[in-house]
This record gives C-alpha cells, sequence and structure tokens, in this order.
C-alpha cells in the first residue's frame, strides 16, 4: 500500500442485520481514505449478496482467506463478542491491522492476549468506542481542557432506554457469559465518555442487576434475561473529580443519554435521545447556580457546535456509520502516518479491566480499584 493510496479494507460479519451491515459497511463506503476491497461470512450466499450489494471486489467464507488476501489492508471485525478474540487473532498473525468492534473480547484474558500480540508485531489496532467521535463529545472534551467550566468538581451521567428487541436466532444477546446487556454495552460505553472528557477511573463502588428478567422474543416465545438490565456506580476519577453513574435498559419511555459535569466555574451538559455514540447529541453550558432575586441564574443554554466538528459525509449524523466512518478515516490517517490511534486495543483493555472491578464490586462490596 502506497502512502497516498486509499486503505483497502476487508470487513468480517458482513450480513444484515448484524452492525457490519448496518455500520461498517455503509462507513467504509462513506469514509475518506478507505474502499472495501473484501467481505466474509460464514456462508457462500450471504457472502456473495454481501459483495454485490456493497459493491466488495472479492467474498470469502473463511477469515483465513480474507486475512491472507495481500490486497488487504484492515481487517475489521463486527460479529458477536464471542467470535471477536478468534477471528481477531487471526488477522494479527497475518500482520494486519483491526479495527475490533466493542467489546473488544469476551473477557479480559482474550483482551490481554490480543493487545500482547500486537504489541509483539507493532501491528496497528482500533477498538469500536466509536462515541469518542461523536462531534458534540470530541467539543466538550476540547471545552473541559480549556477551563470552559473551571477545575472539573464532579459529574453525573446516565443512560435510560428501553429493553431491545431480541430475535431467537440471536438469543446469545440475554445471557451475561456472552459480554452482553447494560454492563458490557451500554455501561461501558456511557463510562467511556466520562473516561475521554475527564480521566480514567481510579476507583470505583458499582452494583449490576437484573430487575426486570421476563423476554419475549421478537417471533414469539418467551425467555428469561440471564445478563445485567440495570447498573449503578459511584467512581472516583483521576484529578480527584467524582461522580456516579446509572444506566437502565428497562426504562419505558426511554430517556436517552445524559452526562453533566460540575466545574468550580460553570456546568456543561451533554444529552441523546437514545445510545450517544449513534444519535446527536446537544450539548448546553451556564453557571453555577446563584440565588439572585427575580433572575433564574442557573438556566443551562444549548450551544451550536463549531461547523469544524463535523464531517461532510454520505451518511449523516444519527445515522450509525457516521462515528463509525469518523474513527475508520482517523485509523487510516494514523495507519499512513505510523502515529497511535486512540482508542486502541489498549484503551480496550482498560475498560474491560474497569468493568471487572464492577463485577468485583458488586460481588464483594466496597471499593475496588481497577487493575
Amino acid at each position: 500500500m502506497e502512502k497516498d493510496e486509499p486503505v483497502r479494507v476487508g470487513v468480517v460479519g458482513a450480513g444484515p442485520p448484524g452492525f457490519g451491515d448496518r455500520a461498517h459497511l455503509p462507513a467504509i463506503r462513506a469514509a475518506e481514505g478507505l474502499t472495501l476491497e473484501a467481505v466474509c461470512t460464514t456462508r457462500e450466499d450471504t457472502a456473495r449478496a454481501a459483495a454485490e450489494k456493497w459493491g466488495a471486489n472479492k467474498w470469502y467464507t473463511h477469515v483465513d482467506d480474507l486475512c491472507a488476501d495481500p490486497d488487504i489492508d484492515l481487517v475489521t471485525v463486527a460479529v458477536r463478542p464471542r467470535l471477536h478474540y478468534p477471528l481477531t487473532m487471526t488477522a494479527l498473525r497475518a500482520d494486519k491491522p483491526v479495527y475490533c468492534e466493542w467489546p473488544l473480547a469476551l473477557n479480559t484474558d482474550e483482551a490481554e492476549a490480543m493487545v500482547r500480540r500486537a504489541k509483539e508485531r507493532k501491528t496497528p489496532t482500533a477498538v469500536g468506542l466509536q462515541g469518542r467521535y461523536a462531534p458534540a463529545v470530541v467539543w466538550a472534551r476540547r471545552l473541559v481542557s480549556e477551563g470552559a467550566i473551571g477545575r472539573p468538581l464532579s459529574f453525573v451521567v446516565s443512560q435510560m432506554l428501553s429493553k431491545f428487541e431480541v430475535d431467537a436466532d440471536r438469543s446469545w444477546l440475554v445471557h451475561h457469559e456472552e459480554a452482553s446487556g447494560a454492563l458490557f454495552v451500554a455501561f461501558a460505553h456511557v463510562i467511556d465518555s466520562v473516561r475521554l472528557i475527564l480521566g480514567e477511573v481510579e476507583s470505583i463502588s458499582a452494583r449490576q442487576m437484573t430487575l426486570s428478567p421476563p423476554g419475549t422474543y421478537t417471533e414469539g416465545g418467551t425467555f428469561e434475561w440471564k445478563t445485567a438490565d440495570t447498573v449503578m456506580a459511584m467512581a472516583e476519577l483521576s484529578d480527584g473529580v467524582v461522580g456516579t453513574a446509572y444506566v437502565s435498559n428497562t426504562t419505558s419511555p426511554p430517556q436517552g443519554y445524559s452526562l453533566r459535569i460540575i466545574g468550580e466555574e460553570g456546568q456543561l451538559l451533554l444529552e441523546a435521545p437514545s445510545y450517544y455514540q449513534f444519535s446527536p447529541v446537544r450539548v448546553s453550558t451556564g453557571p453555577l447556580s446563584v440565588a439572585v432575586a427575580g433572575k433564574d441564574s442557573d438556566r443551562l443554554e444549548e450551544q451550536e457546535i463549531p461547523a469544524k466538528y463535523f464531517s461532510e459525509l454520505p451518511v449523516t449524523e444519527g445515522h450509525s456509520a457516521y462515528n463509525v466512518a469518523r474513527a475508520l478515516g482517523h485509523f487510516a490517517e494514523t495507519m499512513a502516518s505510523g502515529h497511535r490511534f486512540r482508542p486502541d486495543f489498549q484503551d480496550g483493555l482498560a475498560l474491560h479491566r474497569l468493568l471487572d472491578a464492577v463485577m468485583t464490586s458488586g460481588r464483594e462490596g466496597g471499593w475496588v480499584t481497577p487493575a
């Protein structure tokens, strides 16, 4: 691959209704500096159909064949978490840079092995925490770092959504051991927005619960949720910032995402109607509450996000592919320049260790320091 040539991508997990079809493939078509070279699914008919639908030059039914293709510069992995480790390790053994969706792996041990392999071979990596590329999140991080609200003191973050639909042939979604549920998905993404803007979690006290176990498949038939639908946590961050996090998959009607940051000199509020990584995010700022007779002095005012924080793409903000396209485009740039992409597998491993701390705190009680 020449420096000025587009990065040729092979997508593992290209069939509908998966995330590859909903986000990775339209993102590759939308992002600058990328071109779709090949797709891979487990069946010949779905692989061929995906190649025809998205205009891929080739299709494969075995990941080994895709990774052996010399015309592929980057592999993206968008399948169920249980398969992230074996598929990604196949790509890393072939010295292919990898963009792997979140959760990075089924557990922390697998994530550690993935990081070790990438470091040994000096292979560029990326993990699908695409919410970091939401324009509002990028801007909010800069506002806080430049002192727009003074020294950050505390935060309150929440995401309250309804139960998501489950098809019977995707029943793995209802099991904790499949890295599914409120902890591995909603909470992980929500706390990652806090990590990006305010800093790493130094200590956490948390509980995960299944408050509403009954479930019904979309095509009929009942099941029991075997993974958390609610997570509550208190956290202390680097530099002494403290806050709370609450995630619910049982809220009806849904209330969406909210992150309020309190500083010594003001407040900042991010809000989204659904998952912040897939829906437009509003930013509001304002002063701290001050008792002034006859004046509404603590009202937050919505701010217009500067145009430079957005990307002109064939997909628009709110589409599942928008922030994925922004992340993949930046990944392609760092591959060409030799710089480190963030978030990479090391960032994903740190988040896995934080989820381990949440689970330990839930079992043993008290505050836990992530490993």
